[in-house]
């Protein structure tokens, strides 16, 4: 099965989102949806649904281009156009800098599930940050 293109991602998830702080543990969890519609270059990935941060709970919602230029290759982007991160389907792993933080990211697919885990480093962050898609 061929995965990471843009057939495989187009449509709506249920995601779970952890985030945990080294030090003090599980600092915030997000539940919503991810929606992935196509926008003629590629997708558009809009997020919708809860954060609970260190207790309090907030509407969140974010979104992202996804770009497919090559078989195998995704090419994610800010939702203004700025690049974010790319990778390869037979290795999905990438990483982005911002500042003095740098972001590694590694993908894990299945048939209709799959995972991103977000590990962050910088002079103020130290944390992970594990989502879970289910096909809805």
């Amino acid at each position: 099965m061929t995965v990471a293109t843009l057939s495989f991602f187009a449509g709506k998830w249920q995601m779970v989102r952890i985030i945990e702080n080294v030090p003090e543990g599980v600092i915030g969890e997000f539940w919503g949806e991810a929606e992935f519609t196509p926008d003629g270059q590629g997708l558009t990935c809009a997020e919708t649904g809860v954060l609970r941060f260190k207790g309090h709970d907030y509407h969140a919602e974010r979104g992202s281009l996804w770009r497919f230029p090559a078989e195998g290759h995704v090419e994610v982007q800010y939702e203004d156009g700025r690049p974010f991160h790319d990778f390869i389907a037979e290795d999905p792993e990438a990483v982005h800098h911002c500042g003095d933080d740098l972001y590694r990211v590694s993908y894990d697919f299945g048939a209709n599930a799959w995972t991103s885990v977000w590990d962050v480093r910088g002079p103020d962050k130290d944390y992970v940050m594990t989502t879970r898609y289910l096909r809805i």
